[in-house]
């Protein structure tokens, strides 16, 4: 099965502790702690991913970058890049799997980034200026 926003809406709908919106050309999941996830479709990948933080509420972006390269592999199937969401660059977390991939393996991907953003968070913590509430 090849997945388009359609078919993955259906999917996602399915699962019990998860709201899903769609909006444009991406879906919107929310789960029960909170977090929020965006999934988009394209020809030949799904991606996956949700804001972390801003860089602007970093104290030091070399020490922290450092870390991450050096630390996000722990962390399954999720790594980290900078986006720039509307005029603000933010530390996003996001994993990609091809269309092709089972129903099962993107209910994975998606939990598996729920699951990793209060890890990242909890270990990146020393390196922000605010405090991040999950």
């Amino acid at each position: 099965m090849s997945w388009n926003k359609d078919t993955l809406l259906t999917l996602i709908e399915a699962q019990n502790d998860w709201v899903v919106e769609s909006e444009g050309e991406c879906l919107t999941i929310s789960n029960d702690e909170g977090i929020d996830v965006f999934v988009y479709v394209g020809a030949q990948q799904i991606l996956v991913e949700t804001a972390l933080f801003a860089t602007a509420s970093v104290k030091d972006q070399s020490a922290l970058n450092s870390l991450i390269l050096r630390s996000h592999q722990y962390v399954p199937l999720t790594t980290i890049c900078i986006n720039k969401i509307g005029s603000e660059d933010y530390y996003v977390a996001f994993g990609a799997l091809s269309v092709a991939s089972k129903g099962s393996v993107v209910i994975e991907e998606i939990e598996a980034l729920f699951d990793n953003v209060t890890e990242f968070l909890d270990l990146y913590s020393d390196h922000l200026n605010v405090e991040i509430m999950v």
